[in-house]
């Protein structure tokens, strides 16, 4: 069994998430100067999530109870025709969600920029490969250990698969709630949905693979067509 007191230690966290990034970004100004400040921005995400995923893992062998929920094994028999049917899913939903009905409004346009211009590599490769170290691989396998194998797990175990499900992705959103004081309610709450949305269908994959391969790799996948016009300077579409 998942102890409740190390689901409080992974909300402790992620309540700190805002303080942590600015503490290791102002550390990180400290001592050098960026010739873009969406590099600092960048090297920043990288640092803290690789001390995030560390500090979770760390938790998880604090104590020992069964991780047979919480794996990254290929499990044997998967439906592979139902997680690529999700992934697809997944996939149309992002654009849908945030830019998809209003293409060309000048409010979206002015979003994308912003998003650009905070991570956009400035054509350095260096930079060009943490954004997809940072965006692709250990932000999703933080937030997928955290959220579906601590959270959902533990939710799991206590209550039934839909409950658990929309319990872990509510909890998912509400830590991404920022977008909504930095894109306004109309745009934020869009995102929050696109956000629940992430989070429930990464469940589903849990519950059907028992194994956190597929919904990190779903994560990886609705975040790579975030970086993908960044990193051919492209401001997010």
């Amino acid at each position: 069994m998942i102890p409740a007191g190390h689901v409080g230690l992974i909300l402790a966290l992620l309540l700190l998430l805002a303080p942590m990034f600015s503490l290791v970004s102002g550390l990180l100004s400290g001592g050098w100067k960026p010739v873009l400040d969406s590099h600092r921005i960048i090297l920043a995400d990288v640092i803290l999530s690789l001390l995030l995923l560390v500090a979770v893992l760390l938790i998880g062998v604090s104590r020992r109870y069964n991780w047979e929920r919480f794996g990254f094994w290929i499990p044997s028999g998967t439906d592979f025709v139902f997680v690529a049917a999700i992934f697809l899913l997944s996939f149309l939903l992002q654009p849908l969600f945030l830019f998809g009905f209003d293409p060309g409004s000048e409010e979206a346009t002015r979003l994308r920029e912003g998003f650009f211009a905070a991570y956009h590599p400035g054509d350095v490769l260096f930079f060009e490969l943490l954004v997809v170290l940072s965006l692709v691989i250990l932000t999703p396998l933080f937030e997928e250990v955290a959220f579906r194998g601590v959270i959902f797990g533990w939710a799991r175990q206590r209550l039934g698969f839909m409950e658990a499900a929309l319990f872990s992705a509510l909890v998912f959103a509400a830590f991404h709630s920022g977008y909504v004081d930095n894109l306004g309610p109309f745009w934020g709450l869009r995102a929050m949905a696109m956000i629940f949305t992430l989070g429930f269908l990464s469940a589903l994959l849990f519950e059907r693979t028992g194994s956190l391969i597929a919904p990190t790799a779903l994560h990886a996948l609705f975040n790579v067509q975030a970086v993908l016009p960044l990193l051919i300077d492209q401001p997010t579409a």
